[in-house]
């Protein structure tokens, strides 16, 4: 898994210098600040992948006949140390597809769900315990 993330981690860094080169060479003032803001996306989740050493990968491919979407895969990382009072939290981010344009649905406390053009982003958080 390490591997696999320091790959990850070195294409996006390679995309975004990649993109950012484009942008301030060839591309017109108009088209410019897309490139830009694609090589400031990429070094954010570059430093996000970087600044989770905890970051785990488990594919689901899933369908949930009850909730009526396909679950895709989710990444799930540790702050701190989770299960100690105010020390850390354990946090789950679930990607799935749902036959629908858009809902968004606030869930207790930082937990969010939302669908956008199909694409279905379940975001929560564990101060008790370890996702598995």
């Amino acid at each position: 898994m390490r591997m696999l993330r320091s790959l990850i981690v070195c294409g996006l860094a390679v995309f975004a210098c990649v993109a950012l080169s484009v942008a301030l060479t060839v591309a017109p003032p108009i088209i410019a600040p897309v490139p830009i803001a694609l090589s400031i996306g990429c070094a954010a989740l570059v430093l996000f992948i970087l600044s989770a050493p905890s970051l785990r990968f488990k594919t689901v491919l899933r369908f949930d006949e009850i909730q009526n979407h396909l679950r895709l895969f989710r990444l799930m990382w540790e702050r701190g140390r989770p299960g100690i009072p105010g020390s850390g939290y354990s946090a789950k981010l679930a990607i799935g597809l749902r036959p629908r344009l858009f809902h968004r649905e606030r869930e207790y406390g930082k937990a969010f769900l939302i669908t956008i053009l199909g694409l279905r982003v379940h975001y929560t958080r564990s101060y008790g315990g370890i996702f598995a």
